[in-house]
């Protein structure tokens, strides 16, 4: 039992030191706010509040101007990938009490950081930095009954920058990572450009357009104040009554590798440096595309020798790449959750396929 809990400490360790790298590296990477004197902003400083909204979303009615800095470039083939973990940074993930530990391994909905009148309430803020040590938010406020429907980078980043500027001085005082599921395009930030599906990338067999897309995605997701997309979906599309098989690069395990390899390359690139790239996440580790009856979730039964063969390319491809991040897939795989899963968790993703990022 204490040997297990000593492996378990050891691997949340490693995730924390991985979480605090990548979060503290795209600090280091960030520039002064994008968009100016943050009018517009929508904030609550208050313990009470007032609800006088009626639910009713509204149209942001911003304009997006992008930076000179968000000029799109051409491909490159360079990517900063996961590895060494600084020393400064394993000296700060020590000195975490547990609780903090575990604050930075959790992921929370940016619904709960909304008041009832659709705005920042910075004492939910505050409460959750301090008292829970949360490490990362996910989501569009438009999802979670925000003031607006569809947020523009501007006030997008003036939300994510208020949210950082209360992690930096609550807390542990670590910047928190904010993960957006950019897949074709940042589609949750208004003015972005959206692109065709996985399948219809892939159609083109031109991993140039994969690499745009990604690039592209990354950027405009940037803008926002966001530093992770949930991207690229890495799935073999094996059972097409599957509601996600669009989302994909299709059924052929080289042609998905060379397109997420592309994608990778897209989002990512020097991403620690480089403000208009954010960190990747190869998804959904693993054997998702193949559920027995088609509905999403479902219990898969897979060959060992076909998963290898034909589930494993894509994402070999993809760490191969450099993603930074990854991420399981839902359900069962032969009798096995993948979540609780030492085998497709350790000893296949971490040793085999030599994946050294945040999991």
């Amino acid at each position: 039992m204490r040997i297990a809990l000593l492996g378990i400490y050891t691997e949340a360790l490693f995730l924390v030191s991985a979480i605090t790298a990548v979060a503290m590296g795209l600090a280091e990477a960030a520039d002064p706010p994008v968009f100016g004197s943050g009018a517009g902003v929508v904030v609550n400083t208050s313990n009470a509040t007032s609800c006088t909204w009626d639910g009713v979303q509204e149209l942001d009615d911003e304009v997006w101007k992008p930076a000179a800095s968000y000029a799109f470039r051409g491909r490159s083939n360079e990517t900063q990938g996961p590895g060494h973990i600084d020393r400064d940074i394993m000296h700060m993930v020590r000195r975490l009490s547990v609780t903090e530990k575990i604050g930075q391994m959790t992921q929370v909905q940016v619904g709960l950081l909304l008041d009832c009148n659709g705005e920042l309430n910075e004492t939910a803020v505050k409460h959750w930095i301090n008292t829970w040590k949360i490490g990362s938010f996910l989501e569009s406020p438009g999802n979670h009954n925000g003031r607006y429907s569809w947020y523009s980078p501007q006030k997008f980043s003036e939300l994510t920058d208020a949210v950082q500027r209360i992690a930096l001085e609550n807390g542990p005082k670590i910047p928190v990572l904010w993960g957006l599921d950019s897949v074709r395009g940042a589609n949750y930030v208004k003015g972005a450009t959206i692109f065709p599906a996985g399948i219809a990338t892939a159609a083109t067999f031109d991993a140039d357009h994969a690499f745009a897309a990604g690039r592209v995605a990354a950027k405009d997701s940037r803008a926002a104040g966001t530093h992770w997309a949930f991207a690229p979906v890495l799935d073999i599309a094996v059972n097409k009554l599957w509601s996600r098989t669009y989302e994909n690069f299709g059924e052929d395990p080289f042609l998905s590798a060379q397109m997420g390899r592309a994608s990778v390359q897209g989002y990512q690139g020097d991403y620690k440096s480089d403000r208009t790239r954010v960190a990747a996440c190869l998804k959904h580790f693993i054997g998702y595309g193949y559920p027995f009856d088609g509905s999403d979730r479902a219990n898969r039964h897979i060959a060992a020798h076909e998963l290898l063969e034909y589930y494993v390319p894509p994402f070999r491809a993809a760490i191969e790449a450099g993603s930074a991040t990854a991420m399981e897939s839902y359900g069962v795989v032969n009798g096995e959750a993948i979540m609780l899963s030492h085998y497709y968790l350790t000893q296949l993703l971490r040793k085999q396929l030599g994946f050294e990022g945040m999991l």
